[in-house]
């Protein structure tokens, strides 16, 4: 009975082991960083809905996700999300406040 036991755990083990190198190769091997350069931008109005919109050192202006600390005028460095990933425009940047 007890040897049972044992192979039955032994052979679910396996099993469990042999599924992982699958589970792995469906990822890119890329990652999910940016290969384009980072942006810096300037806060330039916060919205009640949680979006911020900014413009960046060329001009360009976008909506993104604001986080709590943020206040108008502060400088974010943002970098671009890969396209697989957004779901809508305003994720197209991942911002972070680089000062005050």
């Amino acid at each position: 009975m007890r040897r049972l036991y044992v192979y039955t755990t032994l052979l679910a083990f396996g099993v469990g082991l042999s599924l992982v190198p699958r589970a792995l190769a469906r990822m890119g091997g890329g990652g999910t960083y940016s290969v384009f350069p980072r942006v810096s931008a300037t806060v330039m109005a916060l919205e009640p809905q949680g979006l911020a919109t900014i413009r960046t050192t060329n001009g360009t202006t976008y909506e993104v996700v604001q986080h709590t600390s943020w206040q108008v005028g502060d400088r974010v460095a943002c970098e671009r999300v890969a396209a697989a990933y957004v779901r809508v425009p305003w994720e197209r940047l991942d911002c972070r406040k680089v000062s005050g």
